[in-house]
């Protein structure tokens, strides 16, 4: 059949290729190169399945080993749906970087502190932007200082502090926030990474 997995007789060389072609089938939405990567993994772990089977002809040695293997759907579409949100994720898609987030949460104690402090650090970069934005219409937007080394980052002016950089605030706000946004992705598609092995 193929140099990488030998299959001898015929009737089991058609299964390999209903089992080869549904995998084609199912791992379609994603990257060309992730499918081959994957589809070469499920298809040798069904070989090695199928060489270390009891079973007297290879045929029957093949069909138990894919249903050891179980029905592809349980497997596949979860899988293939990870990769997909995670690519999303990593591409910046506001929802699929929530909806990582609360997977990522649901993988235990540690991934739900770090999806917390990614929450919180998304949850200032969108204030910082929006902020940043609006100081564009209202120079009091901004960032300000106190005597007392206190600060305070409003929408309105302060009594009684300065307010830090009130000409640059939008650049330097939105500068911020953009690289923020980057970087708490990248943060985010690691995490994933991660998780993921």
């Amino acid at each position: 059949m193929n140099e990488t997995f030998p299959i001898k007789t015929g009737v089991a060389q058609k299964v390999w290729q209903n089992f080869d072609r549904e995998l084609i089938y199912k791992l379609r939405p994603l990257p060309k190169a992730e499918q081959q990567d994957i589809r070469l993994e499920i298809l040798s772990h069904l070989y090695d399945s199928a060489l270390n089977d009891n079973a007297d002809s290879e045929e029957i040695r093949l069909i138990n080993a894919i249903a050891r293997l179980g029905d592809p759907d349980d497997y596949l579409q979860p899988l293939v749906a990870e990769i997909l949100l995670m690519q999303k994720a990593i591409k910046g898609h506001p929802l699929a970087i929530t909806k990582s987030l609360f997977i990522n949460a649901q993988k235990g104690l540690i991934n739900a502190l770090l999806t917390l402090l990614l929450g919180i650090g998304y949850f200032w970069i969108v204030m910082i932007f929006l902020m940043a934005v609006m100081h564009f219409g209202d120079a009091d937007i901004g960032l300000w200082f106190y005597d007392s080394g206190d600060f305070a980052l409003s929408f309105e002016a302060q009594p009684g502090a300065v307010q830090w950089q009130p000409k640059w605030f939008s650049v330097i706000g939105l500068a911020v926030s953009i690289s923020g946004y980057y970087l708490l992705n990248t943060l985010l598609s690691k995490l994933l990474l991660k998780s993921k092995t």
